[in-house]
């Protein structure tokens, strides 16, 4: 016989004796198998799949009580370690700590390159892929001085928000604030990086196939985090065919590949053109990443590189600031009395709806003690249980006190430290007040303030995002009278999929035009 019953018996069992034989080490042997946490949790990473995957469950929120079971530190897999003291925070995400990001987390998107998706820091600098590298040549068009000259651009996409939910509540139908807001994003952040957009603000209802897409994918993400099989699987397929796959492919694939389209002429407008590096509106990412000046090396990224750059860019600029603006939105409809005190703060700068030459500027925005106060503490809320895990180096870390071998994977949520009652009192309760001077404000309570993260890996997009935040608040203050439709605590509850999904009806708003 060709295969023997021994030959196929040894074949069936291997995988199982190495499953087990896995549990055991990690049970007995790890290096993290002294710190405390759920036993499961410990011996497998299935622990992890079946509250994420079967369950659904948020983890994050679920450690909150884990914290309170086992203390400071959990082990939630057999080589992951979560912090729950806030000091932690800073000291793994701290400006010194250039740590690797984990390949659990980060493979998730199926990008290579990009600058938020870079596993390793200290890749060589004599590329122009070079994590460490990209982020410098781009973070000058992401500075203060570089979004204040593209504040218009912000201003003209949040006028045509204002102008199409004026067209919904003229026949009658009530907003859905999650889609308007991901769709005001998502063509700023276009026409920012690449000077175009697929114009998803047009759509009825907001309902952009784009904006649908990027929606539909999200519970898929814990799937591909958790098995990474499915993950190798899944990208092992030409993206023409995942696309196929997604609910109302037919609407979706052509928007995606809008996308592509647009940066793909963006690329090749410039590298056609050198000369509009000079005589642009405003620089897009192109320009800088093929303007070889910008770089040490004088090297610039190939196509590849390019096109991740572009994508990781939309998405990872489009959702968190929309999610913010409706986390802030869903408090400030339930505090009428605030929502009343901002309207009367905002017509101090923005007396008349005239024109765009009534319309105040983002510095007298940022200049409303209570605007500013309101979206601080927006950002506090910002829904985001997931933890970016770094990896301990070669020589170990003091985090929390104790030892931490190398190797390990480490990490703390934002949730965490923006939940923390020793830092924010009453910190379940949305209280702009907080963040205003006077003797009830707590010292420095800016340096817990992390909806950006910390430290050399943070996220370089802080001020569009700050910019689009003033703007998008001050024009939903000022141009309505806003109300709930119907929407429950139990509408609002989110899912952590990496990104926020929220599986229920959405936040949904009456937005009756105010006075002029």
């Amino acid at each position: 016989m060709l295969f023997s019953a021994g030959w196929i018996w040894a074949t069936l069992t291997a995988p199982i004796l190495l499953f087990f034989g896995r549990i055991v080490y990690n049970v007995l042997f790890h290096p993290l198998r002294k710190f405390p946490g759920p036993p499961l949790a410990g011996a497998t990473g299935l622990w992890k799949a079946y509250k994420e995957v079967v369950l659904q469950q948020n983890l994050g929120q679920e450690l909150l009580e884990l914290h309170k079971q086992y203390g400071d530190i959990v082990r939630i897999s057999p080589n992951e370690l979560h912090f729950g003291n806030p000091t932690a925070f800073h000291e793994i995400y701290h400006h010194t700590k250039r740590w690797d990001k984990d390949d659990e987390l980060y493979n998730v998107t199926g990008f290579k390159s990009g600058s938020f998706v870079y596993r390793k820091y200290a890749q060589a600098k004599a590329y122009a892929s070079s994590g460490t590298e990209r982020r410098e040549v781009l973070m000058p068009m992401f500075s203060k001085k570089a979004i204040q000259n593209i504040e218009g651009l912000v201003w003209q996409n949040a006028a045509k928000l204002a102008s199409a939910i004026t067209k919904m509540n003229a026949s009658q139908q009530s907003i859905d604030l999650l889609y308007a807001f991901r769709s005001f994003t998502l063509d700023t952040i276009m026409s920012f990086t690449f000077g175009n957009n697929i114009g998803a603000l047009d759509a009825p209802q907001f309902r952009d196939p784009l904006i649908l897409g990027m929606d539909a994918t999200l519970p898929a993400l814990p799937v591909l985090k958790n098995f990474s099989w499915v993950r190798q699987l899944t990208y092992a397929f030409p993206p023409t065919l995942v696309m196929q796959l997604l609910p109302n492919a037919d609407a979706i694939a052509p928007r995606v590949y809008q996308v592509r389209d647009v940066i793909h002429r963006q690329l090749q407008a410039v590298l056609n053109s050198p000369e509009k590096l000079e005589d642009a509106q405003h620089q897009t990412i192109f320009h800088r990443m093929l303007d070889a000046r910008a770089w040490r090396t004088k090297v610039v990224p190939n196509m590849t590189e390019l096109h991740d750059e572009g994508f990781t860019l939309v998405f990872a600029g489009s959702n968190t600031v929309a999610d913010t603006l409706v986390m802030g939105h869903w408090n400030l409809l339930r505090k009428p009395a605030l929502l009343r005190a901002l309207r009367e703060e905002l017509r101090t700068v923005w007396p008349s709806l005239g024109g765009a030459g009534t319309r105040p500027g983002l510095a007298d925005l940022e200049g409303l003690p209570l605007l500013t106060a309101t979206i601080k503490e927006s950002l506090r809320f910002i829904p985001s249980g997931v933890s970016l895990t770094r990896v301990v180096p070669a020589q170990g870390a003091v985090i929390g006190g104790q030892h931490i071998p190398a190797g390990a994977a480490v990490g703390m949520g934002i949730l965490h430290v923006h939940q923390s009652e020793d830092i924010f009192e009453n910190a379940l309760d949305f209280n702009p007040e907080r963040w205003l001077p006077g003797e009830h404000k707590k010292e420095n309570l800016e340096h817990w303030l992390v909806p950006f993260s910390r430290g050399p890996r943070a996220c370089f997009g802080v001020n569009l995002s700050m910019c689009e935040l003033y703007i998008a608040y001050a024009t939903m203050l000022r141009h309505f009278d806003m109300g709930l439709d119907g929407t429950t605590e139990e509408d609002m509850r989110w899912r952590e999929c990496i990104a926020v999904c929220y599986p229920r009806r959405h936040l949904h708003a009456w937005c009756r035009p105010a006075e002029a």
